[in-house]
């Protein structure tokens, strides 16, 4: 009884039970006999746990391995045909919020557009602020070196944004 609620021994067992897994998984397809699970020395356990931690795991099985995932060439904005429209929209009245130019590019355009595109058309919005707010407040001249609303990242960015140097020293 004791055994099953001493957290150690359970660890122990796991860690056991692990190895024999793995030993399992290693001999796949050989047609190998099983082995009996050897004696669990408690004392030796316990004075290796001390530095168990710092050798890491014996079998990380936890990783998966890199996979390289091909780069795509990103698909167009089926706002960017409407892009000056909303952002008249936007500079007559700041505080639009995108639902509201979604109604409107759905009152435009029903057949383009539906209420599945909220969030794509929030995003935007949020895109344009962002350049709109730097362009007020950094003179624009960040906006320059990164390229933040979808429409601009789509014609040849590569999916990724280089972050934006704010210091005087250029490099």
């Amino acid at each position: 009884m004791l055994e099953r609620e001493d957290p150690v021994m359970l660890f122990a067992g796991i860690r056991a039970a692990q190895e024999e897994l793995g030993k399992r998984v290693d001999r796949r397809g050989l047609n190998a006999g099983t082995e009996e699970p050897l004696a669990i020395d408690l004392q030796r356990f316990t004075v290796s746990l001390k530095t168990a931690w710092q050798a890491g795991e014996k079998r990380p099985t936890h990783r998966r391995p890199y996979r390289r995932t091909k780069p795509y060439p990103k698909r167009p904005s089926m706002l960017e045909p409407f892009e000056p429209q909303i952002r008249a929209w936007l500079e007559a009245d700041p505080a639009l919020s995108a639902a509201a130019v979604l109604q409107r590019l759905v009152s435009a355009d029903p057949s383009r557009f539906t209420k599945k595109a909220l969030r794509t058309v929030q995003m935007a919005v949020k895109a344009w602020r962002m350049e709109i707010a730097g362009q007020i407040i950094l003179d624009g001249d960040w906006m320059k070196r990164a390229p933040v609303s979808p429409p601009a990242a789509a014609g040849g960015d590569t999916g990724h944004l280089n972050a934006p140097n704010f210091s005087n020293i250029p490099g």
